[in-house]
């Protein structure tokens, strides 16, 4: 199918976007064009103006700060993967990010697209979530930041509004030893995951587990922060047995349903299994970091 009848902008300031968002009722933003441009083949999408922002340099860059760093929202999947400063600080991103599609997806799509598109299964949101960070957007007469943790609402539903534009994503820097992980398992490599999973253990310097994070996409109408699995983990010693918990704390927080992929079983059986997986990984790694 193609597209219905719509007008076209490009824009390459932050300003003219804002202006031509606030003037259409019916206007959408493109960049990478990788969530969008399917919408509009199948007509999900009829939107009556496409405001193109690939332009907009300064929302392409990269930014240390002394207690976070800074993402802009046009950054593509592959410049994340290649940047040296989130290597640095958030190694868990390259990784994640090498299961987002084939390789000319990655040069195109952007994270900014990513997130406001808000798919379960898809990397970004778990990312998003798993950093603990904050979204930056702005509107013609408000900037705001807000939570990741209120920002995905649904299924391709989020907090943004209408009028507004995703600047920035800040990412808070982890101050503690820590370990991280990511696991994800889909039909053929490039395909949304079935299910993903993200862990991040942060230990003091008596080898007690002082925070963790815990996420898991594709088995909800958006991605779960496993707050009950955390919360057991929080306190123990790492040597311990991190996964003696119950199952069953974890399948009363998820709710898969069945598709042409996997049955809903499976799905609950997997997100046990890389949980775990993703757990013990997070656990080795901090392991490795105290023998070295």
């Amino acid at each position: 199918m193609k597209p219905s009848p719509f007008n076209y902008l490009n824009v390459t300031t932050i300003e003219n976007a804002l202006d031509a968002l606030s003037s259409n009722d019916n206007a959408r933003l493109i960049a990478g064009g990788q969530s969008l441009v399917p919408m509009m083949n199948f007509r999900l999408a009829q939107p009556d103006l496409i405001i193109d922002i690939s332009n907009i340099n300064e929302l392409k860059n990269v930014t240390e700060e002394k207690d976070y760093v800074e993402i802009g929202s046009l950054l593509t999947h592959t410049n994340a993967i290649n940047s040296i400063c989130l290597k640095k600080y958030f190694p868990v991103i390259s990784n994640a990010l090498k299961n987002v599609a084939h390789h000319t997806i990655r040069n195109q799509g952007t994270v900014g697209g990513s997130i406001a598109n808000a798919d379960p299964a898809s990397e970004w949101p778990l990312l998003i979530n798993l950093l603990d960070c904050s979204i930056k957007v702005k509107s013609k007469k408000n900037t705001r930041e807000i939570p990741a943790t209120k920002f995905f609402e649904s299924h391709f539903v989020t907090n943004l509004k209408e009028n507004e534009i995703i600047i920035s994503i800040k990412i808070p820097k982890i101050q503690n030893l820590y370990g991280w992980s990511f696991h994800e398992e889909s039909p053929r490599e490039g395909d949304f995951a079935i299910v993903e999973t993200g862990v991040i253990i942060e230990i003091e310097n008596n080898n007690i587990i002082k925070n963790a994070n815990i996420i898991i996409g594709g088995v909800d109408e958006k991605v779960i922060k496993l707050n009950n699995i955390e919360n057991f983990i929080i306190g123990m010693n790492i040597n311990e047995d991190l996964c003696k918990f119950d199952e069953k704390i974890v399948l009363t927080n998820i709710h898969p349903i069945s598709d042409n992929h996997s049955s809903e079983e499976y799905k609950k059986h997997l997100s046990i299994v890389l949980l775990k997986k993703a757990i013990n990984s997070a656990k080795k790694q901090i392991l490795s970091k105290l023998n070295d």
